[in-house]
């Protein structure tokens, strides 16, 4: 008796999901064994300056420390500032960007490939470049362009602007790949829609408004997800910068958690840092998520 079509469709799915099983172990070994190690790490007390001491088991007492820890919750409000602002202002950016950069002009080309290089360049060459070439007071562009006004030059890294210089390399930077994604999204849509708008009188703005953006939805997401993930896990330019200075005033979960690790030597402290920002993390994208499906239900 011939096997049914239903039957060979099991056996086939059956067989694809053998061929992706060590790719998942694979996986299941690189991202989940170290965050188990660290789960477990979170629970001991372990001063690595101090190999005198033994490594104890504490039981909460790393979590405790760290809720209520007033650094951790500057920190914690720093990564949000940095993450919110951040990402807002490089979407707009990049929404602009790909408005003014979707159509057809002499040398179109080579500007978009000019845009897109902050992306390719490492957080630590951007944070090396922009303190000593750009915004040093001394020698920078910024004492330059101070001294051609007749003005004190800006301390860009003083305690009242170093979180606000921050959010600003992290926008140069990632502004340049949502503006990929989103140019990607404007090319893609259907030229009849927009067609039949302009022909029904719709002028520019209400294009962009009325028909551009809520067709560009599954981009704006997309760029969004991106943007998220890669912003709260920023800490080479922080690190090259400020090292999240003065004091913790522009330091983010990442950089606290080296900073906890290799300044204070506390390895316990610093792998409870870890679990409460992977779990900040995933609520914080949960959040998104859930947000995003609500606006699209409406």
């Amino acid at each position: 008796m011939l096997p049914t079509k239903e039957a060979a469709l099991n056996v086939t799915r059956n067989r694809v999901n053998l061929f992706a099983l060590p790719g998942l172990v694979v996986v299941l070994i690189v991202t989940q064994v170290p965050f188990l190690i660290t789960v477990l790490m979170s629970f001991v007390r372990w001063n690595m300056r101090r190999p005198d001491l033994p490594v104890a088991f504490n039981g909460i007492d790393n979590y405790v420390y760290i809720l209520t820890d007033q650094d951790f919750f500057r920190v914690l409000l720093n990564t949000f500032k940095i993450t919110v602002f951040s990402l807002v202002i490089a979407l707009v950016l990049a929404f602009l960007l790909a408005l003014a950069f979707n159509r057809k002009f002499p040398g179109v080309a080579i500007a978009r490939s000019l845009l897109i290089i902050p992306y390719f360049v490492m957080e630590p060459v951007i944070g090396i470049v922009w303190k000593t070439l750009m915004l040093s007071p001394s020698f920078g562009i910024n004492d330059v362009v101070a001294r051609a006004f007749g003005v004190a030059p800006i301390s860009f890294f003083s305690s009242d602007n170093a979180l606000k210089t921050i959010i600003l390399l992290c926008v140069w930077q990632w502004t340049p790949f949502l503006f990929l994604i989103l140019l990607s999204g404007l090319q893609s849509l259907p030229e009849e829609v927009l067609e039949a708008a302009r022909v029904d009188g719709a002028g520019a703005l209400r294009q962009i408004w009325s028909f551009k953006i809520p067709l560009m939805r599954p981009f704006i997401e997309v760029a969004g997800v991106f943007g998220l993930i890669n912003l709260l896990k920023v800490f080479g330019i922080i690190f090259v910068t400020t090292q999240g200075g003065p004091g913790v005033s522009s330091a983010n979960l990442p950089y606290y958690v080296y900073r906890t690790a290799f300044y204070d030597w506390q390895a316990g402290r610093s792998a409870a840092i870890s679990v409460v920002t992977v779990i900040l993390t995933l609520i914080i994208i949960n959040v998104f998520f859930r947000t995003q499906r609500d606006v699209r239900e409406r």
